[in-house]
């Protein structure tokens, strides 16, 4: 329970931090998305109910301080970051086993695809919402690098994580996955 009070606090203290992150104008105007990494590599620790609240309660701050309005083409409706992190923190349960286990190589590789998943998504229903999809080298080298940046800094917060969990007595395991092979008693001994 202590580990889950930490996770909640390190994403709002994320809010706090990525208004002193820089855009980098020499990466085409990408910056450091701290916020949805924090999310995501807190995503691949928790519970798959816990994540989900995460996902509410990231989502909600960040619609409520980054909200976009389209000016003619109306806005984006509130809440849809809720969905998309809901959305992303499913496909990254999905390595959560590969972490539990030591492996930290796949869930790096899935929080910067799934950062560049998330904006692309943002940046379809935007155009959507504008009455036309274009395609500028711009917005992809800017969704690469964004994504770039945040996949290397995942793994300090991986690590960060993983040694908050160690210090708190929580453990990251898999529920529900694996079954207890002592309620069968005797009938794998034979």
């Amino acid at each position: 329970m202590i580990y889950y009070i930490i996770v909640f606090i390190s994403i709002a203290l994320s809010f706090v931090l990525q208004e002193f992150v820089p855009v980098f104008e020499w990466a085409y105007g990408a910056r450091l998305m701290l916020v949805f990494t924090v999310f995501l590599c807190a995503a691949v620790t928790l519970p798959f109910p816990v994540m989900l609240l995460l996902a509410v309660f990231t989502g909600f701050i960040w619609d409520a301080r980054y909200h976009v309005p389209l000016g003619d083409a109306g806005e984006l409706s509130f809440g849809l970051t809720i969905f998309i992190l809901g959305l992303l923190g499913l496909f990254i349960q999905g390595v959560r086993p590969l972490f539990s286990r030591g492996r930290w190589e796949v869930p790096v590789f899935m929080v910067g695809t799934m950062i560049m998943v998330g904006m692309l998504i943002q940046f379809l229903l935007i155009s959507f919402h504008r009455g036309g999809v274009e395609f500028l080298p711009e917005v992809w080298f800017k969704i690469l690098m964004t994504s770039l940046f945040s996949m290397l800094i995942a793994p300090i917060v991986l690590l960060l994580l993983s040694r908050l969990a160690k210090k708190t007595g929580f453990r990251i395991r898999l529920e529900g996955i694996t079954r207890n092979l002592d309620h069968y008693g005797d009938a794998f001994s034979a």
